[in-house]
């Protein structure tokens, strides 16, 4: 969703959009993420929007979801209850209905280009 999200406005060919998208790198992504939850991100604008609750949430989910997709990949000891599924479930579909009431915000524009650029440097 937010890879899609940050390149909707490609006007390039198809093939380069998938070049685009390609470029997004799940470190990257993540190391956003948990900034946005640290409160010390920053956008790139001057003065940095402040992260809403719901743009917060977002990057919880997101490393959250990373997190439980390398468990499920690579912790072959690990049993998957149907309700610890679900509850993930649960948490992506809330995530989209956040990302659904911010997606204009300028905040949410900023992220989803430092979840292609990295952190802004200090």
């Amino acid at each position: 969703m937010l890879v899609r999200e940050a390149t909707q406005s490609w006007n390039g060919s198809p093939s380069a959009r998938v070049g685009l998208e390609r470029k997004f790198e799940h470190k990257t992504m993540k190391d956003v993420s948990n900034t946005v939850l640290r409160s010390s991100w920053r956008g790139w604008s001057i003065p940095s929007p402040v992260a809403p609750t719901e743009l917060q949430y977002v990057a919880k989910v997101f490393v959250d979801l990373q997190e439980a997709r390398q468990q499920a990949d690579y912790d072959n000891a690990r049993t998957w209850k149907s309700t610890d599924v679900q509850a993930i479930v649960t948490d992506a579909q809330t995530a989209f209905e956040n990302w659904a009431k911010i997606r204009t915000d300028p905040a949410a524009n900023e992220y989803l280009l430092s979840l292609l650029i990295g952190n802004k440097r200090e």
